[in-house]
């Protein structure tokens, strides 16, 4: 595979430009802040801008989580790209990067200070460093569905290629990082109660969820589900799969991570 870097200090416009690069280098992939996007998609991975803390978001920015690697990993091999581009801070940032990823050396290096004016870079690095503000170079739909409530805004970016000269439009979204967001993120339990029971009423084996608390701490929802189900089935590996796919779903739906969910079997249900 084919890598490049685009290097920048934090908040001087990476992402901003880093669809302009890949579209005029036909590049299909791009890693950025720990998410792997292709043609406006995430496809893998967890962003470092959802992080609780500066620390956190740093590490989940190089890989160094083991299981956020895997994943990478193994979504970039799915795709079968040719090429990738690499944001970072630095250029051995970027080079850590590509090591844990196993993807070879880097190929092409390119700094934002190519791309962008002084002006440009201080007053990307002022919104930054004022608002909090950063840019995820996939459209707001996208970002709406993976990251309720970090959602800002919508940027649209007009662009003209060398390559096609034609003129090209690129949504980007504007986000706040979780660990600059001063303010809280109310989502109301009825709403996460709800998508709950919509998931039960169709998880085959699930009577009904008779009871559910909702506790909401700093690390995201711990929830406590009290069903009944069908008589006969392989509890510990149904109650499992139930248990991941309302993790995954919930997670999914408003962009909240779910670290635990409790489920108690209060009654079974005989045919």
């Amino acid at each position: 595979m084919e890598v490049y870097t685009l290097v920048g200090p934090s908040g001087s416009g990476k992402s901003h430009r880093a669809r302009m690069v890949a579209h005029e280098h036909n590049i299909p992939l791009i890693l950025d802040d720990g998410l792997l996007i292709s043609e406006g998609r995430i496809l893998a991975g967890s962003s470092a801008k959802r992080e609780s803390s500066k620390l956190a978001a740093i590490k989940r920015a190089v890989m160094a989580y083991d299981d956020h690697r895997r994943e990478l990993k193994r979504a970039i091999e799915k795709t079968d790209a040719d090429k990738i581009l690499i944001l970072g801070t630095s250029q051995s940032m970027v080079e850590k990067i590509t090591a844990r990823l196993e993807l070879g050396g880097v190929d092409h290096s390119l700094n934002i200070s190519e791309l962008a004016s002084e002006d440009e870079i201080e007053q990307a690095r002022k919104a930054r460093s004022q608002e909090g503000t950063h840019v995820i170079p996939v459209p707001t739909i996208e970002v709406r569905r993976r990251f309720l409530g970090f959602f800002i805004d919508s940027l649209s970016v007009l662009f003209s290629s060398d390559k096609d000269k034609e003129e090209v439009s690129r949504e980007s979204s504007i986000v706040r990082a979780r660990f600059t967001y001063f303010g809280n993120l109310i989502v109301y339990n009825q709403v996460i109660a709800d998508v709950i029971y919509h998931i039960s009423d169709n998880f085959n084996g699930i009577e009904q969820v008779r009871d559910l608390t909702i506790s909401k701490k700093e690390e995201g929802l711990f929830l406590t589900l009290y069903i009944r189900v069908k008589y006969g089935l392989v509890l510990p590996d149904y109650l499992e799969d139930y248990r991941w796919v309302l993790a995954n779903e919930l997670e999914s739906f408003t962009g909240i991570n779910v670290p635990q969910i409790d489920i108690n079997v209060v009654e079974m249900e005989v045919d």
